[in-house]
């Protein structure tokens, strides 16, 4: 194992006890009120262990050991050779990190819900990303240089963090919008100043260095080019609806071409983040996450075509099969191993992670029984504000931790990752918690 690799990991293999912080007294949280987690968990291959969070939903400060820390429906977590693992703790609307102590710090985000520094210093030089209020940030990506790039998913905007000074900005991004305003022939690049997002739930970073956005209200997949500064769409007409269905508007949506497409990324008044998107390993194919229509499907970068991998177009349910036979419930989150041409499938309704084979599409559970943690506390029919007012259940600090992962319960995972060592970490969103299953 390398030095870089070993550093990463320290924060996954240490974090296996509480710890004593110095807080504030004002600020004092009394650990016995709060849930415990195991924290003598067999990492054996297929078992399922904590890695991160307690159950309780809230904030109890920084500085505490990452399995004292409180989370409030951890949206994603994110690892890298370029920077210590990162949550986006959605409703506690922060980014935070753990560091290689153990302890989990708050690097954006502050005990406000907004959009931005007071001074509104962040949309242009910057400010302390301890000072820029967040509104349910989503997800995240490193830069090679150690830059974090942040989804901040209700204010439109997609951040950059810079690990070595602490400095935040609005990378790019405004009002809730569209813009610059697609033009013949689709595609087309075109300036990114001052372009408009709508709600971007999901990015990636390619090796040249481009940005991949899931537009998820605009219906749209977008390359920001980091060298020309343009942005154009390479996937999405911009219409919401099921493949071989009908739009919104009572238009066929029965194109797989990239630019004449449907997805059904989630759009009404107050979604739920939805869509997700991964590179193949050579970046000939972009799979993505169609979640509202429970398919998994992939673009062809060359031809500019689309296919359906797994799942059957609007049909939710829950079938590991292979292809079209396969069912999901609201995929919102992919991971993919590549060593393995695994796509790990955050199946959210179906409170499971499935593994996907590119090759053979064949579909299988990796984790989860399907039955929700707290069953009967929340359904798939109630949106997620009702569903954040969901009161912690004792379940929620065990779940079935210790033992194999395809015994143990989730609660709406809405994100997965792989870490370093390739073992997959899942964010357990409605439990509160991320956890680990070793392979």
């Amino acid at each position: 194992m390398n030095l870089l690799r070993s550093a990463a990991l320290l924060a996954l293999s240490a974090c296996t006890g509480p710890s004593s912080v110095d807080t504030d007294p004002a600020e004092e949280t009394d650990l016995s009120t709060g849930m415990q987690v195991i924290t003598d968990c067999d990492p054996a291959v297929g078992n399922i262990c904590p890695f991160a969070g307690t159950g309780d939903a809230g904030f109890n400060g920084d500085g505490r050991s990452c399995m004292e820390t409180w989370l409030s429906h951890p949206m994603s977590v994110t690892f890298s050779p370029y920077g210590k693992p990162v949550i986006a703790d959605w409703n506690n609307h922060k980014l935070r990190v753990i560091e290689a102590d153990q302890t989990v710090t708050t690097i954006m985000g502050t005990a406000f819900i907004g959009d931005g520094d007071f001074e509104m210093l962040d949309i242009a030089e910057g400010a302390p990303g301890t000072t820029i209020n967040l509104n349910h940030p989503t997800q995240q990506r490193y830069f090679p240089s150690g830059d974090l790039l942040s989804a901040s998913w209700h204010t439109h905007k997609l951040r950059i963090w810079s690990p070595s000074t602490g400095i935040g900005r609005v990378m790019v991004g405004s009002a809730l919008g569209f813009s610059p305003l697609e033009t013949e022939p689709p595609g087309l690049p075109q300036s990114a100043v001052g372009m408009q997002l709508n709600q971007p739930r999901w990015v990636e970073i390619d090796s040249a260095g481009n940005v991949i956005i899931v537009d998820m209200r605009n219906e749209l997949i977008r390359k920001l080019d980091m060298i020309t500064w343009e942005i154009s769409t390479i996937a999405g007409s911009g219409r919401h609806g099921v493949l071989g269905g009908l739009d919104d508007d009572g238009a066929p949506c029965d194109s797989e071409a990239a630019f004449e497409t449907c997805f059904a990324f989630p759009n009404n008044m107050n979604p739920e983040p939805g869509g997700a998107i991964q590179f193949s390993a050579d970046e000939s194919e972009l799979y993505i996450a169609d979640s509202e229509a429970h398919i998994i499907r992939v673009l062809d970068m060359a031809s500019g075509q689309t296919r359906v991998l797994a799942g059957s177009p609007g049909v939710a349910g829950d079938v590991d099969a292979a292809g079209r036979d396969a069912r999901f419930h609201f995929p919102t989150g992919l991971a993919f191993d590549a060593g393995t041409d695994t796509l790990f499938v955050a199946d959210a309704y179906n409170n499971k992670i499935r593994a996907l084979d590119v090759n053979s599409g064949e579909v299988t559970t990796f984790a989860g029984t399907g039955e929700a943690t707290c069953h009967g506390e929340a359904s798939a029919t109630d949106d997620t504000t009702a569903a954040v007012l969901v009161p912690r259940c004792p379940a929620q600090a065990t779940a079935g931790d210790g033992g194999p992962a395809l015994e143990a319960t989730l609660f709406r995972p809405y994100g997965v990752d792989i870490d370093l060592d390739g073992n997959v970490v899942i964010s357990d969103t409605f439990d509160h918690r991320l956890r680990v299953v070793y392979r």
